[in-house]
């Protein structure tokens, strides 16, 4: 009987020591980083996207596909992964990295490629090298051009698909369990251009020519399509950004009101144009024509000039760069003024709600 009971109790204080090994073990794989331990770490990479104006992370809301590619010391490709579809929009989403440390290699994310807007290069890994990795807007090429530079020739005038880029070299790294996760920050590469001209009736007298959507084209010109591994803009074509929407309505500004009053509205016609990254160093110039005089209504050879200013008076105790500011703002309005004859009110335009007086800035 005795022994019987000596039995029970050893094979009781067996369990418990097994049980107490198990759990010492299981909390050494949660707490500790340790190669030399029976226990595999999970490698990720979460991203981020709060390099915008509401300063807020809105990665999960709007980014539904993203490739990592990662490069060794030598630039060579060792690894690339894309994710894509609803998972991304899960709040806890991060991506798995399987077959390397994330933090030992240089990493460069494009987020929401798609190759209805942009092409980029089959890429293999430990054949590619990083300057293979380029991303390119897609652009119809025109027949004929009665231009005598570039300009009319190189085409882009749908809506491009939002893109996001990312980079970080040998980031710092923090642990949640067994997960070791890299954090990448994007930015947002693609910007709406609302071009409005709105009618202001400044005699009181009858509207002698009335606008509608016929009455002006516009166009955006730039060489900021092609873009590197880093972001940066390599030499591409002069490409021409043309509407993909244009539509009457209602515009609500304040260049016409005294400092006590309300915003007025006037009848527009609003032109929606999507263009590639806007550069500080970079010169856009729109151009605004009667079509079918094909006279210049409005010509700016610097739209960043205006955008600076936004940037330096509505947004100053915000204390962003001019770059800071084109990249966390993804969508611009420029409004011009017409009168009731159509001629320009060359005194004042309205961008992003901020009035700048022409007089300030040439045209």
């Amino acid at each position: 009987m005795m022994k019987q009971i000596l039995t029970t109790i050893q094979e009781k204080t067996s369990k418990i020591l097994s049980l107490a090994i198990l759990a010492g073990t299981i909390a050494s794989c949660d707490s500790v980083l340790n190669y030399n331990e029976d226990c595999d770490i999970e490698y990720c990479v979460k991203f981020k996207y709060d390099y915008n104006m509401e300063e807020k992370d809105v990665f999960a809301e709007q980014v539904r596909t993203v490739t990592l590619y990662a490069f060794d010391d030598n630039n060579n490709l060792v690894y690339q992964n894309t994710d894509e579809g609803e998972p991304l929009g899960e709040g806890n989403y991060a991506m798995n990295v399987v077959g390397i440390d994330p933090s030992q290699y240089r990493l460069v994310v494009w987020a929401g490629l798609n190759d209805e807007s942009f092409a980029v290069p089959l890429l293999y890994p430990n054949q590619s090298k990083i300057e293979e990795l380029t991303v390119k807007t897609l652009r119809k090429q025109a027949t004929r051009s009665a231009s005598e530079d570039e300009k009319d020739q190189y085409i882009v005038e749908n809506s491009l698909y939002s893109l996001w880029h990312g980079e970080v070299k040998k980031g710092p790294t923090t642990r949640s369990g067994r997960q070791q996760i890299t954090n990448v920050s994007l930015v947002k590469n693609t910007n709406t251009i609302h071009v409005i001209v709105a009618q202001v009736n400044q005699s009181n007298g009858p509207i002698t020519k009335a606008l509608t959507e016929e009455t002006f084209q516009c166009a955006i010109y730039d060489d900021n399509g092609y873009m590197n591994y880093d972001n940066s803009l390599l030499e591409d074509n002069l490409l021409t950004y043309k509407p993909y929407n244009t539509k009457a309505e209602i515009v609500t500004t304040k260049a016409f009101s005294a400092d006590n009053e309300p915003a007025k509205e006037y009848n527009g016609i609003t032109s929606d144009l999507s263009v590639a990254r806007l550069v500080k160093g970079q010169t856009p110039e729109l151009t605004i024509r009667n079509s079918q005089t094909q006279e210049v209504l409005f010509h700016s050879d610097d739209l960043i000039k205006y955008f600076e200013e936004v940037d330096a008076e509505k947004y100053k105790d915000r204390n962003y760069s001019l770059q800071e500011y084109l990249d966390r703002e993804d969508e611009y309005t420029i409004k011009i003024f017409v009168d009731e004859k159509l001629a320009l009110i060359k005194t004042v335009i309205d961008v992003n709600d901020w009035i700048i007086q022409i007089n300030d800035i040439e045209l």
